[in-house]
């Protein structure tokens, strides 16, 4: 039976975080269980863009450090690192607050670009990923992923994370390889599978920082910051997913792409079929994220596969010119590349808006936000919530 710990964990005092963090992977078997004397580790940050940590969006600095400090019991082979969408790995640190904490636990920073090719040999649709070589190839990885809700995939939790393990802005080509929201959930089942296969000897450890999360239109600016107090540890990040989207009171069966990994066996997706330990999910009863939008059933979403429909019921992309710097993030992350500078601020050509949002995701300003839902989307799509 998969096994996921659940501790309540209010504030990020340094001391206290160590022991929640210690007691949740006690209740797996201890950190010794997973981290050998003098093992190659890799601890994999959540750093979406160049964002304060208040704001609960990216790794929180006390968090990570909590970790490495209960690493480094066992190992000085440490190495920590993301593989964010825009600017610079370390421009990004900086910004996050994490960058002055790391050269002082004296880590290595991982800055590189040298890739390599997985494969997941069960895929349904993508076999082989370009991954970070650094990320896969160490003894244990660590996956530190944020508590947040996410307008293209529902949730971002343990599984959404391991997508930063594709190499900064080549993450961007798989929304134009997986445009719809189940194609794209599909093709991060195929990504999980290659990840387990390569680490089918060694050892993936998931430690979610849910004190801070966001809820609504995450998994940035756009959404807002929530308090949830809470710690998820899993070696199963199917499950710990599944927990995490009980545990803040949102709908499991807008979460596809947690059910298409459970059905292809990546993890446990049953609640039920879940042992959880540590605090009940009834302590945190009063916890309840407000969903992100355009939830709908599988039959919308391989409706709105088609174009034209997506441009007559859905959003498209609104830069508030207000608030914009014009530093162009949106428009290099552009997956189908309809965003451009026009006159003076970026702006989205409808006709080939996916819809998948990165632009809202990067944008270090909340510059960037959702139109009114055309008249017959407002129609059509609340009938088939």
């Amino acid at each position: 039976m998969s096994k996921v710990a659940l501790l309540r964990c209010e504030s990020y005092d340094l001391n206290q975080v160590m022991e929640k963090i210690e007691t949740a992977i006690g209740h797996l078997g201890g950190l010794a269980a997973f981290v050998k004397k003098d093992a190659k580790v890799f601890v994999k940050l959540n750093c979406v863009g160049p964002f304060s940590p208040e704001l609960g969006i990216t790794s929180h600095p006390v968090f990570v450090q909590a970790i490495i400090r209960l690493l480094k019991r066992f190992t000085a082979d440490i190495t920590v690192g993301d593989n964010p969408a825009t600017r610079d790995q370390i421009y990004t640190l900086k910004k996050c607050g994490l960058y002055d904490m790391l050269v002082a636990e004296n880590v290595k920073i991982f800055a590189g670009n040298d890739t390599v090719i997985i494969e997941n040999p069960t895929a349904k649709y993508f076999r082989q990923f370009e991954v970070a070589r650094a990320m896969v190839e160490p003894d244990i990885l660590i996956n530190v992923p944020k508590l947040k809700t996410h307008s293209l995939t529902y949730m971002t939790v343990a599984q959404k994370n391991l997508f930063g393990l594709i190499y900064g802005l080549n993450k961007a080509g798989w929304h134009v390889k997986a445009k719809s929201p189940l194609e794209f959930a599909e093709a991060l089942s195929d990504l999980y599978g290659a990840i387990l296969h390569a680490f089918a000897r060694k050892m993936i450890l998931h430690i979610c920082d849910g004190i801070i999360g966001i809820e609504g239109d995450g998994p940035s600016t756009a959404g807002q910051t929530k308090h949830a107090g809470m710690i998820l540890a899993s070696t199963d990040a199917i499950s710990l997913d599944r927990v995490a989207v009980e545990a803040v009171s949102l709908n499991h069966r807008d979460f596809h792409m947690n059910k298409i990994a459970g059905e292809r066996g990546y993890g446990e997706s049953d609640i039920d079929k879940i042992a959880i330990v540590g605090d009940p999910i009834t302590a945190f009863a009063g916890t309840r994220f407000k969903a992100p939008e355009n939830q709908y059933n599988s039959f919308i979403f391989k409706m709105l596969k088609v174009r034209r429909l997506r441009n007559v019921l859905l959003e498209h992309p609104v830069v508030i010119p207000d608030s914009c710097i014009r530093c162009g993030e949106c428009v290099k992350i552009c997956p189908p590349k309809v965003m451009t500078i026009r006159q003076v601020y970026p702006a989205a050509d409808r006709s080939g808006c996916i819809r998948c949002w990165c632009c809202m995701e990067v944008c270090p300003q909340n510059a960037i936000t959702k139109s009114k839902r055309p008249l017959l989307g407002r129609i059509l799509l609340r009938s088939f919530k």
